[in-house]
């Protein structure tokens, strides 16, 4: 699952993604605004704050980019948290075999947020975006929170128990890619998120 993830996630930001995000250059941080925005008034905002082209550039890289980008991040810590949990005890083994799942969660949330941002950007100017910024601020929050806040405290807090209870040099190696990606995945947030309010 984790080399499945890892393919997925290359392909996805090196052919889908890649053409289109030089585009946005500097500003390809401020789609996590256009995730946040919940209202319509402050999506057309945010969106109108993009040239044209970068407009463009958003929607392809909404769809197929950042739905297949999803999947490659929700696989791999998926596969990593399941390496992990194999390598705990057993009362730590039952908690992790639901929660080693969340990263899988917050790609399908992803894609429900990046369906509703794509009808957002693809709409005519001027429309009623009803309740897509809502959905899809909804779906990005719940996203962040199994992404940013329930995996990587597992993650973290079960490296932590694992190096007392499995030394070994593979397990070792599990927990240090387990504690990067963890950091990864929460630092994201945290430096984007605020930026937008």
């Amino acid at each position: 699952m984790t080399l499945t993830g890892v393919g997925i996630f290359g392909y996805a930001t090196g052919v889908l993604m890649g053409p289109f995000a030089p585009v946005l250059g500097d500003r390809l941080p401020e789609l996590t605004c256009l995730q946040v925005a919940f209202t319509g008034a402050r999506f057309t905002e945010v969106f109108g704050s993009f040239t044209p082209e970068q407009q463009v550039a958003i929607a392809q890289l909404l769809i197929p980019g950042d739905v297949v980008f999803a999947w490659g991040y929700g696989f791999l810590l998926t596969g990593l948290l399941g390496l992990l949990t194999l390598r705990l005890p057993a009362s730590w083994q039952r908690a992790g075999r639901v929660l080693m799942w969340t990263p899988l969660l917050a790609s399908a949330l992803d894609c429900l947020e990046d369906l509703s941002l794509h009808a957002l950007a693809v709409a005519p100017a001027g429309s009623d975006p009803g309740a897509l910024p809502l959905l899809a601020g909804i779906a990005a929050t719940l996203k962040y929170f199994n992404l940013s806040v329930l995996a990587p405290a597992y993650g973290i807090a079960g490296s932590i128990r694992g190096v007392t209870h499995d030394r070994s040099a593979g397990a070792l190696v599990i927990y240090l890619l387990v504690v990067a990606n963890a950091v990864a995945f929460v630092a994201r947030p945290l430096q984007q998120i605020p930026a937008c309010f």
